[in-house]
């Protein structure tokens, strides 16, 4: 697929925790032209922050190159839903008017901005239950469902999971094409709309390999921690547990439980113990480039999962890169884990998994076992993913003007 424009309405800022959507996007701009729209708010950052930033949004777009073919435009503010707070009876009344009224703004602000690039008949790309209204809008060609979570079951989101499974159906029914990345994802949808494709996550093997190919510094904040190090790298936030996480750094005192990632853990009595315990370290937040470094030095990566909600239909993306670095994981047995049982410790109970550790640790490293796991993660890249994504949307495209 070449010279096709692409409307991504994408879920974060591109200078977020990068993840599926700027990986994806950063690889379809090689040969076609890709518009990053910002959302209005991104998850990572604070409603009022947000909200000051994208402020100057509602009367201009701004334009920031990025990569050759691919610029990044920010979205106007959106109105906040309130939809952890308020009562279900409320948010029955309340949510469709602000959802139609965000989608209004930024229908209005997506316009102008391909008059102003001249761009008619894009490709559209959207990733949220919350986009459906979106549909239709801008002339476009082709649009894409990137179905990258079951929204409806996120904790985040129990008050109006009724009112996402709908936009979500129906977002999928009048989609030309949706990529889901799990396999449960794929297959509900499947039932809905047979132009559906499982697209797992994958990994930027060439990045992540460099934690076994080439001799990386030891991070600053590392440095002179205790070893063994069990780390853990991503988002610290409501599907982690906590719980887990104590036990672990209870279990293995003489260890360093290392954490990197920002942190949005809910307050509680288990994350003021783990705060407070002298083996763990919270580093924050590092740019994905640094990320290797940080793995080369890990004894056991942790997949430190709550079985619940949308956890139970996940398909984590630091999967293959925790195996492209050669790193020994020890994971929640989540269902979309089973199929790499040869690479990956998989535990069905806390007490399962503190022994896993364990014995990670008691084994120590093995060069062939750290090359097996370097072997799955190479034959799930990214480049593979998004040439499989370009082969059916050309494919669509030629079925169209055939």
């Amino acid at each position: 697929m070449r010279d096709q424009t692409i409307v991504c309405m994408a879920p974060r800022r591109w200078d977020a925790l990068w993840k599926e959507t700027q990986a994806i996007m950063s690889r379809l701009a090689a040969h076609n032209r890709v518009l990053y729209f910002e959302p209005g708010r991104d998850p990572e950052y604070g409603v009022l922050a947000e909200m000051r930033r994208n402020a100057p949004n509602l009367s201009r777009p701004a334009m920031r190159h990025v990569q050759g073919n691919l610029i990044v435009i920010p979205s106007p503010p959106v109105l906040p839903h309130g939809r952890q707070l308020l009562p279900p009876w409320v948010l029955r009344v309340t949510m469709p008017p602000m959802i139609a009224i965000n989608a209004r703004v930024l229908v209005r602000h997506v316009r102008r901005t391909l008059r102003a690039l001249a761009i008619r008949e894009p490709i559209l790309w959207l990733t949220d239950p919350y986009q459906l209204p979106l549909l239709g809008r801008f002339g476009e060609k082709l649009a894409c469902y990137f179905n990258f979570d079951e929204f409806a079951d996120i904790a985040a989101n129990r008050r109006v999971s009724g009112l996402l499974r709908r936009l979500d159906d129906e977002l999928t029914r009048r989609a030309d094409v949706i990529f889901a990345t799990s396999r449960s994802q794929a297959e509900r949808r499947q039932r809905i709309n047979p132009q559906t494709h499982f697209v797992p996550n994958a990994v930027d093997f060439d990045l992540f390999h460099r934690a076994v190919t080439d001799d990386l510094p030891v991070p600053a904040d590392v440095v002179s921690l205790p070893r063994p190090i069990i780390g853990f790298v991503g988002w610290l936030t409501h599907h982690i547990d906590v719980g887990l996480l104590r036990r672990i750094a209870e279990a293995y005192p003489r260890c360093s439980l290392v954490l990197v990632g920002p942190c949005e853990l809910s307050a509680g009595a288990d994350l003021e113990a783990l705060r407070g315990l002298p083996n763990v370290v919270f580093l924050g937040r590092k740019d994905h480039s640094a990320l290797p470094a940080y793995l080369r030095v890990f004894d056991v990566a942790l997949m430190p999962y709550s079985l619940t909600g949308h956890v139970l239909s996940a398909y984590p993306a630091k999967l293959h890169e925790y195996l492209a670095a050669g790193r020994a994981v020890v994971a929640t047995a989540l269902p979309e884990l089973r199929p790499f049982e040869n690479v990956v410790w998989l535990a069905k109970s806390q007490d399962d998994f503190v022994r896993m550790v364990g014995r990670v640790l008691a084994d120590g490293a093995s060069a062939e076992a750290s090359a097996a796991r370097a072997d799955v993660a190479r034959a799930n890249t990214w480049d593979q993913r998004v040439a499989e994504i370009a082969s059916i949307l050309d494919a669509l495209l030629r079925r169209r003007e055939a």
